[in-house]
């Protein structure tokens, strides 16, 4: 009961400083796609995609290596100190020299100096790096959210202050330094205030972790090629416009995917953990995780699906209008993203990532080919399609080569717990799709509204109204962490 406390704490403290980083960076990258010209969008979201990438080596999976860890000595924790301080200047060293060659291939000089201001980011986030990965391993995650929200709230005021004044894409790359060094100024004087700094070395301390975080690193190495494959080919085969276009229509889609994988990854890493040597309760945590996890993502997504067209003419100028195609067909790919978050956690806590970097590999060569090909024949589109072909095929399979090797015998229980979410969302593709298809007003904002009321409403009432025993719990769930009067009341309305 008191892990289940815990994580059910985790997951409200990381959904608040998530759901108030989507609102914010939804805000924020309307009003750039507006102040900015397309291909000045298009530059940060190069510049993005390229330290997001440089950003997997600077962690080096040490973080999941000390959350996953029973227990840990102050000397091994030292030892991963000075291993992240190293890698943090090694990544530093690499973004900053390798700058000019990345502006020459994807034929932008003002790449250059977006990397090279981003680079510094590397040199001061190791210092906090490993005392987040402490609180998150004590699952102190109330801390670490305040924090998500402080440094959001600052790279907000400064890239939409800079953006005002200066109108180019440099200005995105020094409110990330900014928001770098705040971040780990407040996680270092938080560490120094518990634990004493030490540099002390040893390398078979280190080693165990190591081991296992080169998987973690394969694996993130090939997830991020593998995501990133699809932009990196529409700068180089369509131009930086359509990488500005993706990046919004990829923000405003799987962006809130890959907001919400955090909040549950940090919050069932640690809790599958401890659980990992009992595989009956481990198995009924992941179907249940797994279905709760499907009641909040797919929702929000097919919505989005049916109410892209009215959101984009809304919200956007008219060079933006292609990105209408996008957010659809993203939208799709979310939804199958959405079912892989319990699967990674999964795989942690039972130390087999070389299973999900075995599939990465393959997923990557085919995706990188496809892509490729559709690309040249059918441009920004094509490129869109080959990622959804990509990862439905990725996430149906996944249970076989994924699942199965860590928990085996689920079977049909675990495609029930996928499907469940997925028919609780009828009521939203009726009545949204209605409003969509006649649209009452002839305001797009309007009818915008309408259809996100009218499709929630279908969606509560579906909730209410399920023959579902897990729907029921998860009704329950959510009721309990409004107030007890709430809970109350869903228990009389959901037991008649």
């Amino acid at each position: 009961m008191e892990l289940k406390n815990k994580t059910m704490k985790a997951v409200r403290w990381n959904f608040a400083s998530t759901a108030l980083g989507a609102v914010v960076g939804l805000v924020q990258l309307w009003i750039l796609s507006r102040i900015l010209p397309p291909h000045e969008y298009g530059v940060i979201s190069l510049a993005l995609m390229v330290i997001q990438f440089l950003n997997i080596f600077l962690d080096f999976g040490i973080t999941n290596s000390i959350v996953r860890r029973a227990q840990i000595t102050e000397l091994e924790l030292s030892s991963l100190y000075a291993i992240n301080l190293a890698m943090g200047a090694g990544t530093f060293l690499a973004a900053y020299l390798a700058s000019d060659w990345m502006g020459t291939f994807f034929k932008s000089p003002e790449l250059v100096i977006q990397i090279k201001i981003m680079a510094f980011g590397f040199l001061l986030a190791p210092f906090a790096q490993q005392q987040r990965a402490i609180m998150v391993r004590e699952m102190h995650f109330n801390f670490i959210a305040m924090v998500a929200i402080v440094t959001l709230l600052v790279n907000f005021a400064v890239v939409v202050g800079l953006a005002l004044v200066y109108r180019e894409a440099w200005v995105a790359s020094v409110s990330f330094l900014v928001s770098t060094a705040l971040s780990s100024a407040i996680f270092f004087r938080k560490g120094l205030t518990e634990r004493k700094l030490s540099f002390a070395f040893q390398w078979e301390s280190a080693r165990p972790h190591l081991r296992y975080a080169i998987q973690l690193v394969s694996d993130s190495l090939i997830n991020v090629v593998s995501v990133n494959t699809y932009p990196a080919l529409m700068a180089r085969l369509v131009d930086l416009t359509a990488i500005g276009g993706y990046n919004i229509a990829y923000g405003i889609s799987i962006n809130l995917i890959d907001r919400l994988k955090p909040v549950l990854m940090q919050a069932l890493f640690p809790a599958f953990a401890k659980i990992q040597d009992d595989d009956v309760k481990l198995a009924k945590n992941f179907l249940l995780v797994t279905s709760y996890a499907s009641l909040i993502n797919f929702p929000l997504l097919t919505g989005l699906f049916v109410a892209s067209t009215p959101l984009v003419h809304t919200f956007f100028k008219p060079e933006w209008y292609f990105i209408d195609d996008l957010v659809r067909i993203l939208c799709l790919i979310g939804m199958f993203r959405s079912v892989d978050v319990p699967v990674i956690s999964l795989l942690l806590a039972k130390a087999k990532m070389y299973l999900n970097v075995r599939v990465g590999i393959f997923k990557l060569v085919i995706g990188i080919a496809l892509a490729y090909w559709l690309g040249k024949n059918h441009g920004i589109i094509g490129i869109a399609y080959s990622f959804l072909i990509v990862q439905a095929s990725n996430t149906v399979f996944g249970y076989y080569l994924l699942v199965r090797p860590c928990l085996p015998g689920l079977g049909r229980a675990y495609f029930i717990s996928v499907l469940i979410p997925l028919l609780q969302v009828l009521p939203i593709c009726v009545v949204a799709g209605l409003l969509t298809r006649f649209p009452p007003s002839s305001l797009p904002m309007l009818n915008l509204a309408l259809i996100v009321v009218g499709g929630g409403a279908a969606y509560v009432l579906g909730l209410l109204l399920t023959p579902f025993a897990v729907v029921r719990e998860f009704v329950l769930l959510a009721g309990k962490n409004v107030s007890p009067k709430v809970e109350r009341l869903l228990a009389r309305r959901l037991n008649k």
